[in-house]
């Protein structure tokens, strides 16, 4: 595995987002830069780290076939399948490198997420209250949406200026850029907005923390 990797040609970066463009695939990423991998265990890592969502080998095998065309990870030889009594071989997966720099002015081209407009807010809380948070009644999920609708308006407007900001930056680790652009767009929004943004955050984060204690829906998680 190489120390650094240095994306330039337009049809690898391009590649290289796509790839990056979703969490598992980066967890992937994450593993394969600690240690070589097979498909099962990287089955068994994605579980561990989303215990509710069903991980299906097929899934698995297209994100490493995405980062395989990407250039981002690779083949590392084989080992035996199951307990390694048998003759049956599986790959081995491995990061190209440990760090991989692509340019800023590239990394802007990922697709933003969908805004949190306030129906959409009212489908997350709703789902939340679903799942077993306590959340009384419709006019208590409204208000929780239109805040949480409000903090996310307020991030984007920040985002802006923490794009503007990083395009300064030639070359950057794609991880430390998507970091760098949450923190920045909270960061360099002006002072009443942060202001604004860091109360709403406070006031939200201790109601669906309550609303979380005090469920006691389906979710086995919520006590």
């Amino acid at each position: 595995m190489d120390a650094i990797q240095i994306l330039t040609d337009e049809d690898e970066v391009t590649a290289a987002i796509r790839a990056l463009n979703d969490e598992s695939r980066r967890q992937i990423l994450h593993a394969l830069r600690a240690r070589s991998m097979s498909t099962s265990e990287l089955g068994d890592f994605l579980q561990k780290h989303d215990p509710d969502k069903e991980v299906k080998p097929q899934t698995v095998r297209y994100h490493l076939k995405e980062l395989e065309r990407s250039g981002l990870i690779r083949q590392d030889g084989y080992t035996p399948a199951g307990n390694g009594d048998s003759h049956i071989m599986t790959k081995m997966w491995r990061a190209t490198a440990e760090t991989v720099f692509i340019a800023t002015g590239s990394l802007e081209k990922l697709p933003d997420r969908v805004p949190f407009e306030i129906e959409r807010a009212l489908d997350l809380v709703g789902t939340m209250r679903e799942i077993g948070f306590d959340i009384p009644d419709d006019s208590s999920m409204r208000e929780l949406a239109k805040q949480f609708a409000e903090q996310d308006r307020l991030w984007r407007k920040g985002r802006v200026r923490a794009k503007r900001a990083l395009r300064g930056t030639p070359e950057i680790d794609p991880d430390v850029y998507l970091t760098l652009q949450r923190l920045l767009s909270v960061i360099s929004l002006d002072d009443v907005d942060f202001e604004q943004y860091c109360d709403l955050s406070r006031e939200l984060f201790y109601k669906f923390r309550k609303a979380f204690r005090d469920g006691k829906g389906d979710n086995p998680e919520v006590y």
